[in-house]
């Protein structure tokens, strides 16, 4: 089989289901892949990192971005890459949004530990929001 391209309902099928993807971010053409857990909703790709560090320099010098997830089973593999823009809070009401979208894929913890919404405003964390402008997906056998 070919690869065929996915459709809108099949990207988004994707990106609600996997749990882990690559976020893709450029400076000064020089490009940067970082694994991260992450949650989909409401158009919206859902990120946290600590509060320092490469990552969250380039986003700040250029938030266009992609997110790429991927599954493989057996001989058989379908990829989305989402592109769009980030932007980056430490609001509480930004944490809320990203813990809600965490929990309803049962994703609440981190590091072997479940963390409690009341406990968000103490944690050192950077909330990343990737609003989606386009995305594409593919799949196939090889």
């Amino acid at each position: 089989m070919k690869p065929r391209e996915l459709t809108a309902t099949e990207c988004i099928a994707l990106l609600s289901t996997s749990r882990y993807g690559r976020l893709g971010l450029s400076c000064k053409g020089q490009p940067h892949v970082i694994p991260m857990s992450y949650a989909y909703s409401n158009e919206k790709v859902y990120l946290h990192s600590r509060g320092k560090g490469e990552k969250l320099k380039i986003a700040k010098y250029n938030p266009k971005v992609c997110f790429e997830v991927d599954l493989l089973e057996k001989n058989h593999w379908s990829s989305v890459i989402a592109y769009g823009m980030v932007s980056i809070s430490t609001e509480i009401e930004a944490k809320y949004k990203m813990f809600d979208a965490f929990v309803l894929k049962s994703m609440e913890g981190h590091g072997c530990r479940q963390f409690k919404r009341e406990e968000l405003g103490n944690l050192n964390m950077i909330v990343w929001e990737l609003r989606i402008k386009s995305m594409t997906g593919r799949e196939g056998i090889w």
